[in-house]
C-alpha cells in the first residue's frame, strides 16, 4: 500500500526545462561552476521517468562539480535521484544507501544559511523522507515507512504545507485502516476532513469521504458508509479531473454497501454494473476485479452458480493483487463448486484462500506501527528529559561557583554570607526537583510503552478471533452441508456410512473447537453484557472454580473490563496447573469509584519471595502496574493462595 500523493512522490520539483533544449546548451555552450551543475540538476530529473542510464550518468555529473563548490541542494537533488532510480530497477539496498546521502547533503545545507533557506532545506528532506517511506512501504517494512512519513509530515505541520499535510494525513490513516487499527485510522481521517474543508479543496474532501466510507464499511456502521459514500460519488461527479477511476470506485463502494450493510441487490447489481460498462474500455485492473467480485456474490446468493464461477474467474484474470478481493472470490469460487459437486475444485480454493489468508494474516506491522505511536507521543516527553538534563548540569556550575565566592568572601557581612546560604539552597530544591522531575517523565514514558503493548495485544485478540469465526467458521459450516447433501443422495454400505458418520462427527469437533478457541481470546459475553456475565461463563466451564459478585454491575471502559478479565483468567489457569486445588474462589467487589479482584485456592501455595521466574504471575503484575492497580499476594506452602487487585475507577 503506497501514499498516493504528490507529496511523498517518486519525483521531485526540480527545474521543468526541456531535455532537448538542456542537451543543446551543453553540447553548443556549456556553463561552467554552479551553471553546469544545474544543466545536469535539469537533464539528471527530465530523463528520471524516460531513460534511467542518461538519468544516472546526469545526477553523478551534477554531484562531482557541486561537491567542491558547496552547492549542496544540487548535491541533494543528485543523490536522491540516484536513490530513485535504484528504486524504479528495484534495487532497494542502494536505494537506502543514495537516500542516506541526500539527507547528509541536506543537512550540509544547514552550515550555509546565506545561501539555504530553511524551507529550502525542509523541502529538500521533506521530499527525501517521503521517497524512502514508499520503498520501505514496498519492501514490508512497515516500522520504517511510518516513521519516514511522520518525520516528513512533521515538516508540512512546521512550514503548514496543507496540500501536503492532507495529502499525509490520507496515507497514515491508509495505513491504519488497511491493519484494522480503526480508532488511529479515524484520527488521521478527522484531521485530513477537517483540513481539506479549510482549503476549501473539492479532490481533498471528496478523499475524506472516500475514506470515512472504507472506514465504516470496515466497521459495518453502514448507514455512516452511505452518508459518505453518497458525497464522494456526487464530488467525482461534479470534478472533472478525478477521472473515470474515482467514478468506478465512488460506484463500486455504493454497490457494495448495499450489498453488504443493506441486502439491496438491485441497486447493488445496478451500481456494480455501472462501474464494469464504464471500465469497459478503461485499463483500471483493480476496479473491474472489484465491479466482477461484487456481481459474482450477487449470483452465488440467488443460486446462479455459473453466473458466480464467470464472474469470479474473470474478476480474478483481471487482478488478483488485492488479498482482501483476492480472498473473497476464492470464497466464492469454493462455496460455487462445492454446490456444483466438483469437490476437487472446491478444495482446491478452499486451500488456495486459507494459504493466501494465513500468509496476509501473518503480517506483524500491528506492533511496530503502536511501538512507532509510541515514540511519536513519546518523543516531547525525551525532549523535555534532555532539556532538564542540561539545567541540571548548570545549576552543578552555578553550585560551585557560589561555593567558590563563599569561601573566598568569608569576611563578608552575616547579610552576605544569609543571602547565599538562601541562594544555595534554593538552587539544591531546583536540581532535587529536577531530578524527581526526570524519574516522574521517566515512568510515563515506560507506562505509556506497556499500554501500547496491552492494546496491541487486544487488537490482535480480536482480529484473530473474528478470522476464526468468519472465515474458518463459515467455510466449515458450508463444508458440512455439501457432505450431509452428498450422504443424503448417495447409497452408501453400512461400513461406509458408519466411516462417513465418523467424519462428520470430526467435523462437528473441529467447528467446537474453532468456536471454543475464537471465545476465549475474545469472549463474546465480555463484549455485550460485561465482566459479571464472562466471568460467570468461564467459571461454570471449570468444575472446581466458584464466582461470586458483590456491587454496582455498571459497566466500565472496555479496555479495564478486558484487563481485569485476563488477569482472573491468568490467576485461574495458575491456579488449575499449579496448585492441585479442589476449589477456587474468584469474587469481584465493584463500588462507583473502585473495583476488586479475589482469587483464592485451597491448593499447595508457594512462597512469593522465593518466585523469580515463571511469566503467569509477571504478566499479571505488568498488567496490574500498566493501569495503575495495586496486586498483593498472600500464599504459604500447603495452605492455599490468595491474590487481591485493586483498580481504582
Amino acid at each position: 500500500m503506497f501514499l498516493p500523493c504528490t507529496a511523498f512522490a517518486q519525483v521531485s520539483d526540480h527545474r521543468n526545462h526541456g531535455v532537448d533544449s538542456l542537451e543543446r546548451i551543453l553540447a553548443t555552450h556549456p556553463p561552467t561552476g554552479a551553471d553546469l551543475a544545474r544543466i545536469y540538476n535539469g537533464l539528471m530529473s527530465g530523463y528520471l521517468e524516460s531513460n534511467t542510464e542518461k538519468s544516472m550518468q546526469y545526477a553523478r555529473e551534477c554531484i562531482a562539480v557541486a561537491i567542491p563548490l558547496d552547492e549542496w541542494m544540487d548535491v541533494s537533488d543528485g543523490y536522491r535521484v540516484l536513490g530513485i532510480n535504484f528504486y524504479l530497477i528495484s534495487q532497494y539496498d542502494s536505494a537506502v544507501v543514495y537516500y542516506g546521502k541526500a539527507l547528509d547533503a541536506s543537512g550540509r545545507m544547514r552550515d550555509l544559511p546565506d545561501r539555504y533557506s530553511e524551507k529550502n532545506i525542509d523541502n529538500r528532506l521533506s521530499l527525501t523522507y517521503g521517497n524512502m517511506g514508499n520503498l520501505y512501504n514496498m519492501q514490508g517494512k512497515y516500522y520504517e515507512a511510518i516513521d519516514c512519513y511522520i518525520k516528513a509530515l512533521r515538516i508540512f505541520e512546521k512550514h503548514d504545507w496543507k496540500e501536503s499535510q492532507s495529502i499525509a494525513y490520507q496515507g497514515i490513516g491508509a495505513m491504519y485502516l488497511s491493519m484494522d487499527n480503526y480508532e488511529q485510522a479515524k484520527i488521521y481521517f478527522m484531521k485530513l476532513d477537517s483540513l481539506a474543508y479549510i482549503m476549501g479543496d473539492a479532490t481533498r474532501i471528496a478523499a475524506a469521504k472516500e475514506q470515512f466510507s472504507l472506514l465504516y464499511l470496515s466497521t459495518k456502521e453502514y448507514a455512516q458508509a452511505l452518508q459518505n459514500a453518497e458525497i464522494y460519488y456526487k464530488l467525482s461527479l461534479s470534478d472533472p479531473e478525478t477521472g473515470e477511476e474515482y467514478l468506478a470506485r465512488a460506484l463500486n463502494m455504493l454497490s457494495q454497501i448495499y450489498l453488504e450493510g443493506f441486502g439491496d441487490e438491485t441497486r447493488a447489481e445496478e451500481y456494480a454494473r455501472q462501474a464494469l460498462q464504464m471500465l469497459d474500455t478503461r485499463d483500471i485492473p483493480r476496479e473491474k476485479s472489484k465491479s466482477l467480485c461484487i456481481l459474482s456474490m450477487l449470483h452465488l446468493r440467488r443460486g446462479e452458480w455459473r453466473k458466480a464461477e464467470q464472474n469470479a474467474l474473470e474478476a480474478l484474470a483481471a487482478d488478483d493483487s488485492e488479498p482482501a478481493n483476492t480472498l473473497v472470490l476464492y470464497e466464492v469460487l469454493a462455496k460455487v463448486y462445492s454446490h456444483l459437486g466438483n469437490a476437487a475444485k472446491a478444495n482446491e480454493y478452499f486451500g488456495k484462500h486459507n494459504e493466501l489468508q494465513s500468509s496476509w494474516s501473518s503480517k506483524h506491522y500491528q506492533s511496530a506501527i503502536r511501538e512507532m505511536e509510541v515514540k511519536y507521543e513519546t518523543e516531547k516527553k525525551e525532549t523535555q528529559i534532555a532539556a532538564l538534563e542540561t539545567e541540571k548540569r548548570l545549576l552543578a556550575t552555578e553550585k560551585r561557583l557560589m561555593m567558590w565566592w563563599v569561601i573566598a568572601g568569608s569576611t563578608v557581612l552575616l547579610l552576605a554570607l544569609s543571602a547565599f546560604f538562601f541562594l544555595w539552597r534554593w538552587t539544591v530544591q531546583k536540581r532535587r526537583h529536577a531530578e524527581i522531575r526526570i524519574r516522574q517523565l521517566e515512568q510515563e514514558k515506560q507506562l505509556i510503552a506497556t499500554q501500547s503493548v496491552l492494546d496491541g495485544e487486544i487488537a490482535e485478540r480480536m482480529r484473530i478471533a473474528r478470522d476464526l469465526h468468519d472465515g474458518l467458521g463459515s467455510l466449515l459450516s458450508a463444508m458440512r452441508l455439501n457432505l450431509e447433501n452428498v450422504f443424503s443422495c448417495a447409497t452408501l454400505p453400512p461400513d461406509a456410512t458408519e466411516r462417513f458418520s465418523k467424519v462428520l462427527g470430526m467435523l462437528d469437533e473441529s467447528t467446537h473447537e474453532m468456536r471454543r478457541v475464537a471465545h476465549h481470546l475474545m469472549p463474546d459475553a465480555l463484549s455485550r453484557y460485561g465482566l459479571k456475565t464472562a466471568l460467570t461463563d468461564f467459571c461454570n466451564a471449570i468444575p472446581v472454580a466458584e464466582f461470586v459478585y458483590f456491587g454496582d454491575e455498571q459497566r466500565f471502559d472496555r479496555k479495564r473490563e478486558e484487563v481485569v478479565y485476563r488477569i482472573a483468567h491468568e490467576l485461574i489457569n495458575n491456579a488449575l496447573k499449579h496448585s492441585g486445588a479442589s476449589h477456587i474462589l474468584v469474587q469481584i467487589v465493584q463500588e462507583a469509584h473502585r473495583i476488586a479482584l479475589a482469587v483464592e485456592d485451597d491448593g499447595r501455595g508457594f512462597d512469593p519471595r522465593a518466585v523469580t521466574s515463571g511469566m503467569g504471575l509477571q504478566n499479571v503484575r505488568t498488567r496490574v502496574t500498566s493501569f495503575g492497580g495495586t496486586i498483593d499476594v498472600q500464599s504459604d506452602a500447603e495452605e492455599g493462595t490468595a491474590i487481591n487487585v485493586e483498580f481504582q475507577l
